[in-house]
């Protein structure tokens, strides 16, 4: 999610979706969360290699696997 989830009485963006819970998108625009949709969305997350960074990083030293970038 790119914002916290707020609950509106009508639709934000005025295009006649109704109540509901909606998050702000980077662009300014609102969505409308669905719990339907979310679940059927498979969170894959990142493997950590054996010194503990994530695949793939061009940072190879011994971590925790939390990067600051």
């Amino acid at each position: 999610m790119v914002s916290p989830l707020r609950y509106f009485k009508n639709d934000p963006n005025k295009m006649g979706r109704g109540p509901g819970v909606y998050y702000l998108r980077g662009n300014g625009y609102y969505s409308q969360y669905s719990i339907q949709r979310d679940r059927k969305k498979l969170s894959k997350g990142y493997q950590l290699n054996k010194v503990g960074s994530p695949k793939g990083s061009s940072i190879l030293h011994t971590s925790d696997g939390n990067l600051p970038r």
